[in-house]
């Protein structure tokens, strides 16, 4: 899914440099709420997977959007790739920022691990990037969660297995 942009951005590979800036965007975008959600706790203690994460950037080189990829792995041993916080400027919103910044990691994923993503998010966002609702039971969060917003996206790879299990945090893949 390709959506044009209004305004001009620079799509860059995720770098330290820009964690204070990503988490200034993630507070503005989520508020002090986001670190009660089960999502949360996959982030916790955990490292993104800096070479599929993505940041935006204006052309005054302000950060304007940000998308991480977090390594997971199931209770089962699967392995997977965890979505968000996706975060884009309130003043940047509406642009198809957002979609850019997930597509980028998905491609990259797909490119660079083969592994599936999973995510909490509204279905009607992400269906068009490939990504299904978990059946009931087949993937269970360190929390609770609405179990229609847990999706996740097939690997492109064949031979990779559907996650299945309790997710947990994967220090490194």
């Amino acid at each position: 899914m390709t959506q044009e942009l209004t305004a001009t951005f620079d799509l860059l590979s995720d770098d330290a440099a820009y964690d204070a800036g990503a988490e200034a965007l993630y507070a503005l975008a989520f508020g002090p709420g986001r670190h009660t959600k089960a999502a949360a706790r996959l982030r916790e203690g955990n490292s993104c997977r800096r070479d599929v994460s993505f940041v935006a950037l204006s052309d005054a080189d302000q950060l304007v959007g940000a998308c991480r990829l977090w390594p997971l792995v199931t209770d089962q041993g699967d392995k997977a790739l965890f979505l968000g916080p996706i975060a884009v400027a309130p003043d940047q919103k509406g642009q198809g920022l957002g979609g850019k910044l997930v597509e980028a990691c998905l491609a990259a994923s797909d490119n660079l691990t083969g592994l599936p993503i999973i995510l909490v998010g509204d279905l009607a966002f992400f269906e068009p990037y490939g990504f299904r609702r978990v059946l009931k039971g087949q993937m269970i969060l360190p929390g609770p969660a609405d179990p229609n917003r847990l999706l996740w996206r097939p690997s492109p790879r064949l031979d990779v297995a559907i996650p299945a299990g309790k997710l947990l945090i994967q220090a490194a893949l």
